[in-house]
């Protein structure tokens, strides 16, 4: 069977086509990574946002968005394009208008390349993060 070097900085451990990384890296990535979730969590996620995003109400309408779009990428789909939506984001940011959050009018189905291509212009429209 077929095999490639670990992805892990200078080493030159052979594991199998499908993995990333061998057992000792593997390790080290999952306590990095558990390590930079906690720091973001406490220093930079927004409190608010996330209680929002994990309520009954968010998940309800988020359902309801994607449903009424077929699963479809509303943005593709304006070009011709068919992709699942994957996202539904808020057409005015909600650290814009945080009273249309959940306004059927501002959401809309998007694939993740739609998303982080209107985040992108969302951030150069509004200023700053978004």
């Amino acid at each position: 069977m077929p095999k490639k070097i670990c992805n892990g900085c200078g080493c030159n451990e052979l594991i199998s086509m499908n993995e990333k990384y061998c057992n000792t890296h593997r390790i080290i990535d999952k306590q990095d990574m558990k390590i930079k979730n906690r720091n973001y969590d406490e220093k930079h996620r927004n409190k608010k946002h996330t209680k929002f995003y994990n309520s009954k109400e968010w998940r309800a309408i988020r359902t309801l968005v994607l449903s009424d779009a077929g699963g479809l990428c509303l943005y593709c789909l304006n070009n011709d394009y068919t992709a699942k939506a994957n996202m539904v984001d808020h057409i005015v940011p909600i650290e814009i208008d945080w009273k249309k959050r959940l306004n059927r009018d501002n959401l809309q189905p998007l694939c993740y390349m739609c998303h982080n291509k209107k985040t992108g212009k969302d951030i150069t429209l509004y200023g700053g993060r978004v």
